[in-house]
């Protein structure tokens, strides 16, 4: 899998272990185009290297692409039997899905939670088993519905990280331009359509699209484009570390 296309939507991205943020106004499609992507919808357009998407083999389909849709739908009661189930649905042994759901339940420091209800634990700790359901298969592409944006700092970075050193392609659809900061590429979306893609220098330098369309650039950008108007500084920083310290040079 190297290139995803969906033709109705102007979509044309690369299948390359890449995060990809996806931002745009509300009902701009963002969310539709997650539905056709796990064919909650007529996807008929959508095509993986040059193939229909409704040529390939389903199980193969729901092996490398998982959706985790902006919902409140769980599968079990308890954190374990919830981590297990998109596994069993795939018919991988039980002890072969305890054995990697240990695994990522370490990396994510939930493994004591494992044995607790689900509707016991805070919200944001039910949103990560909710994607660490999913992304436990180790697919090639992981699409999160702005769900990121209610995890802590912390456990974002150490989800974006182990997306990255999985070389999953991660399709994060977005509210919160300040998750902009942790793109490879962004995709901008209005009305339906991809109408911008490119790195972030692409889509928030200079005169951006996105305050025309409602939405704030992300805080460290937006600072450094005021304090250049200034004249404090001469260019648009993307770290915060790096723009304090020119400050206070």
């Amino acid at each position: 899998m190297d290139k995803l296309v969906v033709k109705d939507m102007n979509i044309d991205m690369d299948i390359d272990g890449n995060i990809v943020t996806i931002i745009g106004p509300t009902n701009s499609g963002k969310t539709y185009f997650l539905n056709k992507l796990c064919n909650h919808i007529d996807n008929s357009d959508i095509y993986i290297d040059d193939i229909c998407i409704k040529k390939y083999d389903v199980d193969f389909l729901k092996n490398n692409i998982c959706v985790v849709l902006n919902d409140d739908i769980y599968y079990k009661e308890y954190v374990m039997e919830e981590l297990c189930y998109h596994l069993q649905e795939l018919n991988y042994r039980f002890d072969e899905a305890v054995a990697k759901v240990i695994k990522i339940s370490e990396i994510f420091n939930i493994n004591s939670l494992l044995h607790e209800r689900l509707d016991n634990l805070p919200l944001n700790v039910r949103i990560l088993v909710k994607i660490l359901s999913y992304l436990v298969i180790n697919p090639k592409i992981i699409a999160i519905d702005n769900l990121t944006n209610y995890l802590d700092k912390y456990t974002k970075k150490n989800l974006f990280k182990y997306i990255s050193d999985n070389y999953i392609t991660l399709i994060n659809v977005t509210s919160d331009a300040n998750e902009l900061m942790f793109s490879n590429d962004i995709m901008v979306m209005n009305e339906g359509k991809s109408v911008l893609y490119g790195n972030i220098k692409d889509v928030c330098d200079g005169n951006s699209i996105l305050p025309y369309m409602g939405i704030k650039l992300p805080f460290i950008i937006d600072l450094s484009q005021n304090l250049i108007l200034y004249n404090l500084i001469d260019k648009v920083y993307y770290d915060d570390r790096k723009l304090v310290n020119k400050l206070w040079k």
